[in-house]
């Protein structure tokens, strides 16, 4: 190893150390469980120095020279030479893709804590840093030395959630209408089933020390919503982080520089395409019905509520047994995800994966949660909800979290030798692999041309393209809640209720254009790289070789796997 690369490691290992002991709540669900039990100190003069220390590594980066690779790109590097025997070539790649991705990440969290400084007006950054959930649903210690870690950080909540209060000036009050149910469930969380998870632990004295923790934290956060409940009354409307910031998100957080404009004739060709799929198939499926219409008919043929985790589990099955066969992608490890119902403080989605820290050595349970109609619900509400797990739609969602999307993914991910690789990710790849998966796995015959599922599939890429449009145009054009709100009904043929609820998400969450955008670049990296293959061109060394890295900026990967990755993304 050069002096020059090992200078670089070194640098890793100390930005790494520094950036554990300043999110060390980050650190700890990322399975490294030294820091288990703390909460960082996000007041205003911390962030402020947070902020000068990055510009500090930013700039120690910056000075280190990369004798083996150039900046601008990989000459010789690709798909061939850089997964064949070479491995002295794929080291050289990852240096230099961990010397990308470090930049790029120091960059991100410069413009998130400084520009955007998500800190003074979104809630939501604090709230996953008190999430105590880590510490009960993993089994990577004895069950007294996790409450021993919950009772910690519980301690600190109220201090937390004070400096929360004081930093949040200037909170939108969309923003407000969406994390105050999440607070609803944190107590919950807190009352109900957190003491039922701990009851079982034999120490008194640890039993004594929980109640009064807990009793704190439940005061904090009951404390924390009423404080935000009062903002409501004189809570700004306007949530658009502007172009310029949008700009910047894209550049920092997913290494992309593509006009705005750009990007969105691009989202709104693909979602021409995909609503033409979708009346094509509807009209063949029940000729003379409205597409909305037709879609309502598929979403009535759904499991019971009773039987909804049955049917998913059988869902993961059969599309674990079509990946194997059909030999997509390697599986590295003979593990499944653990079906099971969302717990209630995390009941903002339908489905979701939660898979364990990238550097967790014990603890290997993943969850795929389900999120079922509550028990006292009216029949009519239980039947509106259970219409988004039709039998079809809930095969395209399991591809999506479980098989060959995010579950698959990790069990990828957790083995990449990088620690930089292992920290940071891109959220366009992440989501953009889980919806690229969807399209694969129909392209590849699974469903063998059944229209529902074509269908249900299309529904959730209809959904994505509108999340697209609404994101940008939302952020950077004026679009108002209310008129996205009606995209998602007039363009994903979903009713108002849940048209709205995707529209609030857009507020807070502006990135969420990466399920489609990540989609569309790595089809466009795909095409590229087969045209550099030739009849060499292989579908499987192509996925492991994405998978391979983490989960980098896709604009960065076009420079390893491509010998002329050329300029265009998409």
């Amino acid at each position: 190893m050069s002096n020059d690369i090992q200078t670089f490691q070194s640098f890793v290992d100390a930005f790494l150390a520094d950036y554990y002991e300043f999110y060390p709540s980050y650190a700890s669900a990322l399975g490294l469980h030294q820091y288990d039990g703390r909460l960082p100190d996000l007041s205003a003069s911390a962030l402020e120095n947070r902020i000068r220390a990055l510009r500090g590594w930013l700039a120690r980066l910056e000075e280190i020279p990369s004798p083996l690779l150039t900046e601008t790109g990989l000459p010789g590097i690709g798909l061939q030479s850089g997964l064949g025997e070479e491995p002295g070539v794929r080291a050289e790649a990852r240096h230099w893709l961990d010397r990308q991705v470090l930049r790029y990440a120091i960059e991100n969290e410069l413009f998130q804590l400084d520009e955007l400084r998500d800190w003074q007006r979104n809630p939501l950054f604090y709230l996953s840093m008190i999430d105590t959930s880590r510490y009960i649903k993993r089994n990577y210690a004895p069950l007294i030395e996790r409450a021993r870690g919950v009772i910690a950080q519980q301690r600190q909540t109220p201090a937390f959630l004070e400096t929360a209060r004081r930093n949040l000036s200037r909170v939108p009050r969309p923003f407000l209408n969406e994390v105050l149910p999440m607070l609803d469930g944190a107590i919950a969380y807190l009352q109900d089933e957190l003491p039922a998870a701990l009851a079982t632990v034999d120490d008194a004295e640890t039993q004594r020390a929980f109640a009064e923790s807990n009793a704190l934290a439940l005061e904090a956060v009951k404390g924390f919503a009423a404080a935000l409940r009062d903002l409501l009354p004189q809570a700004p409307p306007d949530f658009a982080i502007g172009e310029a910031y949008y700009r910047r998100m894209l550049s920092t957080g997913e290494a992309l520089d593509v006009p705005l404009d750009r990007l969105l004739a691009v989202g709104e060709a693909d979602l021409a395409r995909n609503k033409a799929r979708f009346e094509e198939a509807a009209a063949r499926l029940a000729p003379g019905r409205p597409p909305a219409e037709v879609m309502r008919m598929i979403a009535r043929e759904h499991p019971a509520p009773a039987d909804l985790i049955p049917a998913t589990r059988a869902t993961l099955d059969e599309l674990r047994d079509f990946v194997i066969a059909r030999d997509l992608v390697s599986v590295p490890y003979d593990e499944m995800p653990i079906v099971a119902e969302t717990p209630r403080f995390m009941r903002y989605a339908f489905a979701m994966i939660d898979w364990p820290g990238l550097f967790e050595t014990v603890a290997k349970e993943t969850y795929y949660y389900v999120t079922p109609p509550e028990a006292d619900w009216p029949p009519e509400q239980v039947e509106e909800w259970m219409t988004k797990f039709d039998y079809h739609t809930l095969r395209d969602v399991s591809i999506h979290e479980a098989w060959p999307g995010h579950f698959l993914n990790y069990l990828h991910w957790k083995n990449t030798p990088s620690q930089v690789g292992r920290v940071f990710g891109s959220y366009a790849f992440v989501e953009g692999w889980a919806h690229y998966s969807e399209h694969m796995m129909l392209e590849q015959g699974y469903g063998s041309g059944d229209l529902k599922l074509l269908l249900g599939h299309l529904s959730e890429a209809l959904l994505r393209d509108v999340r697209y449009i609404c994101a940008i145009a939302m952020h950077t054009q004026d679009m108002t809640l209310e008129q996205a709100t009606q995209r998602f009904m007039d363009d994903a043929y979903m009713e108002r209720l849940p048209a709205y609820r995707e529209a609030l998400r857009g507020t807070y969450d502006p990135g969420y254009l990466n399920y489609t955008l990540g989609k569309l670049m790595l089809l466009k990296l795909r095409q590229d790289v087969q045209a550099e293959a030739g009849s060499s061109f292989s579908l499987k060394s192509f996925h492991d070789a994405l998978l391979a890295y983490g989960a980098p900026p896709i604009p960065l990967l076009r420079q390893v796997l491509l010998r002329q990755p050329g300029r265009e993304v998409l």
